[in-house]
């Protein structure tokens, strides 16, 4: 199998890239509320751009992501050792993959808008764990971790991920019911 760990690309470039992700996955409905909001708060035509829209749409899911690695594999690399490095690096790639698959996916928007929420719902955790999952996979295989400990490993990121998009499902239905 190729390592996709074995080259890697400078530290900044991946987290800029995964922000840029979540803004194109999250850009529909991030457009679709700004505007509704926008017209009922008389808010004029200034945060009504597309390219507020993109930027807004990936800021939230793009901190949650941030966060919630930092803690899951600062504990990870305390706890299993192993080369956790390269499957945090890894994981950029599987997450954006799954970002830009969602991109794609979301021009269902177009046909039905006043679906977009629950789709979001429903959407964002099916393909993004199905991506990392697949990953994950990839990673026992290519052994970054010991296999007695890969299972502390599966269920900190998977956990992690279910958490990450349960508060975004919640997020989501408040704004959608506000």
């Amino acid at each position: 199998m190729i390592d996709i760990a074995k080259k890697k690309l400078p530290s900044p470039i991946l987290p800029i890239l995964a922000y840029i992700s979540y803004c194109a996955a999250g850009w529909f409905v991030a457009r679709g509320d700004i505007a509704y909001y926008v017209g009922q708060l008389n808010m004029g035509d200034v945060f009504s751009h597309d390219a507020f829209a993109f930027f807004l749409g990936g800021l939230v899911p793009f901190a949650l992501y941030m966060i919630i690695t930092r803690f899951v594999f600062r504990t990870m690399h305390m706890r299993c050792g192993g080369d956790v490095r390269s499957i945090k690096y890894g994981l950029y790639f599987a997450v954006i993959a799954a970002n830009m698959l969602l991109f794609a996916l979301k021009f269902i928007y177009i046909s039905a808008p006043l679906y977009s929420a629950l789709l979001e719902i429903i959407l964002d955790p099916v393909v993004t764990i199905a991506f990392v999952s697949l990953y994950l996979w990839y990673a026992f295989k290519m052994q970054y971790v010991e296999k007695s400990r890969f299972r502390f490993v599966l269920t900190q990121i998977l956990g992690a991920f279910l958490a990450m998009y349960g508060l975004l499902a919640m997020i989501n239905l408040i704004i959608a019911v506000a």
